[in-house]
């Protein structure tokens, strides 16, 4: 009897962590994967040794959770630490990708591990255009509330220190960075490889608003084009509300944006125009351009990770 009263309260108070966040249907996963068996994307994203000590650690939980925003059930992967005496701050990771190419998998949570472990917890969204909705993917439209939403979620979860709150996007997720902040107020941001002009992005990679069928199918996108009402008459509109370079001025958190020379899926000439930008508006800032051919500046390659976290720990309240 004593043992079923103590685990009644365990569950009750892990429970509690979360019930007036928003956060619900949470369940704790691991790294079932070894190194042998993940993807080749994978294999580029990590060595093998940071990898397997990402899997076999035992100080930090990963998590899948589910959150409702806009009616939508959104799904979302965390790592936070087992333990802890103080409430910790946390960053919020916002994925690169289309509709389901680059959802978020288990292959993420090394990234996040690496994270957490610098003291943050992690908490990152799928946004709700997969599954089903991935092929008509607003890259920035309403899918924007999903981030907001989640930001305002974590600030409610009882370990999380509200007064330390950060973001990261990649690639996709940089562009949903960026319109982020110009809503909500948090300590400091960084960007790796980030979309910040959409009208660049479109002329150099135009299958973005043309969309593609070559793939396997729940990976194909229809494109933007052929998603957004009236695209052709108001494509200048929803360009502009995706593109940095053209709001550079409501954009009031510091930001790092880092990018590489040889990026050849996102040009680094958008991230330079949109630093000239933050330059004339005094904005704070800090810019790094990588000269080594890559797109997501994998921290077994880069040192973008631990610079970030330094960029991070210098805007701890």
């Amino acid at each position: 009897m004593k043992i079923i009263n103590l685990l009644f309260i365990l569950f009750f108070e892990y429970t509690q962590v979360f019930s007036q966040s928003g956060i619900y249907k949470i369940n704790q996963i691991e790294i079932k994967k070894t190194y042998k068996e993940i993807s080749p994307i994978g294999k580029y994203r990590y060595d093998s040794l940071s990898y397997e000590k990402a899997r076999n650690q035992k100080e930090y939980i990963f998590e899948t959770f589910k959150y409702k925003c806009d009616g939508f059930e959104i799904s979302g992967y965390s790592c936070r630490p087992k333990k802890t005496s103080k409430k910790v701050p946390v960053i919020i990771y916002n994925r690169g990708g289309t509709g389901n190419f680059g959802r978020l998998s288990e292959e993420d949570l090394p990234d996040f591990y690496w994270l957490a472990k610098n003291g943050f917890a992690v908490y990152a969204s799928n946004y709700r255009f997969v599954g089903d909705m991935g092929k008509i993917d607003q890259s920035g439209g309403d899918d924007i509330n999903d981030v907001l939403k989640l930001h305002e979620i974590v600030k409610k979860i009882n370990y999380v220190d509200s007064n330390n709150i950060f973001m990261i996007g990649v690639s996709r997720g940089g562009m949903m960075t960026y319109q982020s902040l110009k809503k909500i107020n948090i300590n400091a941001a960084a960007v790796i490889g980030g979309v910040a002009d959409l009208k660049l992005q479109s002329i150099q990679r135009p299958i973005f608003i043309s969309g593609w069928s070559d793939l396997e199918e729940e990976y194909n996108y229809k494109g933007l084009a052929n998603i957004l009402p009236e695209f052709n008459k108001n494509s200048e509109k929803y360009l502009n509300e995706r593109s940095a370079v053209e709001w550079a001025n409501e954009i009031n958190t510091p930001i790092y944006i880092l990018h590489s020379r040889q990026d050849g899926r996102v040009s680094v000439t958008g991230a330079i125009e949109l630093v000239q930008q933050l330059d004339f508006f005094d904005k704070e800032y800090k810019f790094k351009i990588y000269d080594r051919k890559s797109h997501s500046l994998p921290y077994s390659k880069f040192d973008s990770f631990t610079e970030i976290i330094e960029w991070f720990k210098n805007h701890l309240k």
